[in-house]
């Protein structure tokens, strides 16, 4: 593990993005139809009208952002979710009002094994960034299932498991998605409909612990959750894991000690403005407006752009690698000294990462809520 996190600290923050469509400063003249030929996207009838005027209001949103003076310090650009709607776009996200569904699982109990991190007594080192240090799988599409918090729980367990043991295997998020029951209704209703990485890692140190993607395919790519399979010949448990270990609520430092020490976490975050970003530094979530932590990630690192001269946390997405820098969004993170931004989450219950009986008001702080739900992983 020491010369893993040797390398995680020496290595340059730059990673090449995704080229499939233009960027931000080349979309002067962009049309629909070059849109749905980058993206692979046919429509016929009255959805292709439907899908272009989304389309082109998105587009001028977007080339009204990036105009802005002074110019903002992170650019919009389009991406597979330009034509969506609004209801789409928030099934990337997971987390979901309870009261939009009845509970998908109505039995099996969880009980909570989580314990809060002390400080590791470690130096906290100024940057680290956990890409391309083999402890972090390719960048994975969700699809249309809400099950953003089983890849993040299956991304941390992966990055622990290369961290003990130097190799990186891929661990499969259909089983949390299908396998996991949800009868407190924690950040959703369960599967495609919202879950947490709590959840997940209560129910895996219950059972024989989490099996490779290979043996147990995500197929939940459309929305559909199919009954849980982890039980049938010929899939076996790889990697076993007892409890978690939580990070101190809205301390900047214990989530940068964790994420340098420890390794890459899995976190909670307001994602509701995030569909239109291609690059640079988010400064998208506004307390003022309210924020709601509504979606799973991974958070892999953390540092400072030079050029902006601002400081980031690195956070590693489940929206493909088309999305953002790669797949990745920095967020805004305040400097060394500085307070960080802080506001009221109204719905942590309802459309956040809360359970039936907790508080629906929690302060919450960091950009997008980046330092309440914080936490990894103990392998056995």
């Amino acid at each position: 593990m020491k010369a893993v996190v040797i390398a995680a600290l020496l290595l340059a923050s730059a990673v090449p993005l995704v080229d499939a469509a233009p960027k931000w400063h080349q979309l002067e003249g962009y049309s629909f139809d070059q849109y749905k030929k980058d993206f692979g996207k046919q429509y016929s009838g009255s959805e292709d009208s439907v899908r272009r005027s989304a389309f082109e209001a998105r587009l001028a949103e977007i080339k009204a952002h990036n105009t802005r003076s002074p110019a903002p310090s992170w650019r919009m650009g389009v991406n597979k979710m330009t034509d969506m709607n609004d209801g789409e776009l928030k099934s990337f996200r997971g987390r979901v009002h309870h009261n939009e569904q009845g509970p998908l699982y109505t039995s099996g109990a969880v009980k909570g094994t989580g314990r809060q991190a002390g400080l590791s007594g470690k130096a906290i080192p100024a940057s680290v960034d956990w890409r391309n240090t083999g402890v972090l799988t390719a960048v994975k599409d969700q699809g249309q299932c809400g099950s953003c918090w089983a890849h993040a729980s299956a991304e941390a367990i992966e990055s622990q498991m290369a961290l003990k043991t130097g190799q990186l295997f891929v661990l499969s998020q259909q089983q949390i998605t299908s396998c996991v029951p949800n009868p407190n209704q924690c950040g959703g209703t369960g599967g495609c409909m919202g879950g947490t990485a709590e959840l997940a890692y209560d129910f895996l140190s219950t059972t024989s612990g989490i099996t490779e993607e290979w043996m147990y395919p995500y197929t939940s790519y459309f929305g559909d959750v199919a009954a849980c399979q982890a039980n049938k010949t010929g899939v076996k448990p790889f990697v076993q894991i007892k409890g978690y270990t939580l990070t101190k609520r809205n301390d900047p430092t214990a989530l940068m000690d964790a994420i340098a020490n420890y390794g890459p976490l899995a976190i909670s975050v307001d994602a509701s403005t995030w569909h239109n970003y291609e690059s640079g530094i988010f400064t998208g979530c506004d307390y003022a407006k309210n924020i709601t932590m509504d979606h799973a990630v991974q958070v892999a690192g953390y540092g400072h752009d030079s050029t902006l001269n601002m400081d980031y946390w690195l956070v590693r997405n489940s929206w493909s690698a088309s999305f953002g820098e790669a797949g990745f969004i920095r967020l805004f993170k305040e400097p060394a000294g500085t307070a960080a931004q802080c506001g009221w989450d109204n719905q942590w219950v309802t459309g956040g990462g809360g359970c039936n009986g907790e508080s629906q008001d929690v302060w919450s702080c960091g950009q997008c809520g980046i330092l309440y739900d914080t936490l990894f992983p103990n392998l056995l």
